[in-house]
């Protein structure tokens, strides 16, 4: 069959300027990319070799290893052709994944589980993934040598004292700690390390768990937000609408509601898939005044040319590279956030909400039952 196998540079640059290095697999003229934890600057790479030029740092020892990628997935190829008289990329892929990850460090997994969330466009994760990185370098110095059977209860238990001395708090330590357990969960699956040295069966997680749980806003609450009288504070008027919004669609994050379009809603209904997860939800809004209210504000008041109906983005998002989306929304969120902060002074509420991530009292999903938080389905419809 006509099958082909080399090391590429890919063009596509990363949020670092660094080009990654990809395994191209061809069969019968398709293609398959599979990621390696390498990348480098277009100076360093030695296209028609298929490797790092001499300059590249450390190039003997990263040759050695995609040397080692290329031989894995040649070995493939020889098994496929003696085992069957025709194979696609399918097939490949299936005898492949079994050998792709055989005898990589812990290291090497971290950073090629962020190369997957930044092809997947889940910029935020890969970001907390990289940054949980950087702390673990930090913390040891020769992370690189580190096999999965390192990564035990002793080191995870060092690694939380060296963080404590650093100022972090439960919260940050939780989140460190699930990257790891992330990472060590893929490699129990890719075979790279057996289940028996998985360390967070005696080191638990659960226990960085914050106390002081949120607490939902009381249905008197919630109502003075929504008779609020804008006179007061008129630049807090996107946030407010905003927050009403998300709470009538059963939670809807910040990140889904910048991107809501007026085409999408009809008849006070629509779909959306979560950003977060990708899962499909079917959203029915009521038939109250405040949500005629925040449509007919919105149908006026169009400060960007977008089809979008909140004005938290300038432009259409396709015109957005990944990392300016995120700034944008941040930057955006990090206002509202302190607009319904004002507002909840105003009205002499002394909780806390914010588009952080949901907001915490929403029955998510589950209204067709009532919800212990009393959500609009029992309690607010008018």
């Amino acid at each position: 069959m006509n099958s082909s196998i080399k090391i590429i540079c890919k063009k596509n640059a990363l949020k670092n300027g660094l080009f990654p290095i990809y395994l191209r697999v061809t069969i019968n003229r398709k293609c398959k990319f599979y990621s390696t934890p390498y990348h480098c600057n277009l100076s360093e790479w030695d296209e028609n070799q298929g490797e790092f030029k001499s300059k590249f740092r450390n190039s003997l020892h990263f040759n050695k290893a995609l040397r080692k990628i290329k031989d894995n997935a040649a070995d493939v190829l020889s098994t496929l052709e003696r085992e069957y008289q025709s194979y696609n990329l399918i097939l490949f892929d299936k005898y492949y994944s079994l050998t792709e990850n055989e005898g990589i460090s812990f290291e090497e997994l971290f950073q090629k589980e962020i190369v997957n969330l930044r092809e997947n466009k889940q910029t935020s994760y890969a970001e907390s993934m990289e940054g949980s990185l950087k702390t673990l370098k930090s913390f040891q110095k020769n992370l690189k040598h580190y096999t999965f059977e390192n990564i035990d209860f002793q080191f995870l238990t060092d690694f939380e004292n060296f963080l404590r001395k650093r100022g972090a708090n439960d919260g940050g330590i939780g989140s460190y700690m699930r990257n790891i357990r992330t990472i060590y969960n893929k490699a129990i699956k890719y075979k790279v390390v057996q289940e028996q040295y998985y360390p967070f069966k005696d080191f638990k997680i659960s226990k960085f768990k914050k106390q002081n749980v949120k607490k939902a806003l009381s249905e008197t609450e919630f109502k003075k937000i929504i008779d609020f009288k804008m006179e007061k504070t008129p630049h807090a008027i996107n946030a407010r609408y905003a927050y009403i919004f998300s709470y009538y669609t059963r939670g809807m994050n910040f990140t889904d509601i910048s991107e809501i379009k007026w085409s999408d809603i009809e008849n006070n209904q629509f779909s959306y898939h979560r950003n977060k997860t990708d899962v499909l939800l079917k959203i029915k809004l009521p038939d109250i005044p405040i949500i005629k209210e925040i449509f007919s504000f919105y149908k006026t008041y169009r400060p960007h040319n977008t089809p979008y109906i909140f004005p938290i983005l300038k432009k259409e998002k396709k015109h957005y590279d990944d990392l300016e989306l995120k700034k944008r929304k941040d930057s955006v969120r990090g206002f509202y956030n302190l607009q319904l902060k004002l507002i909840l002074k105003i009205c002499k509420i002394e909780k806390d909400i914010t588009f952080l991530y949901s907001p915490s009292h929403f029955c998510y999903g589950r209204s067709s039952k009532r919800c212990k938080y009393k959500c609009y389905k029992t309690s607010f419809r008018a």
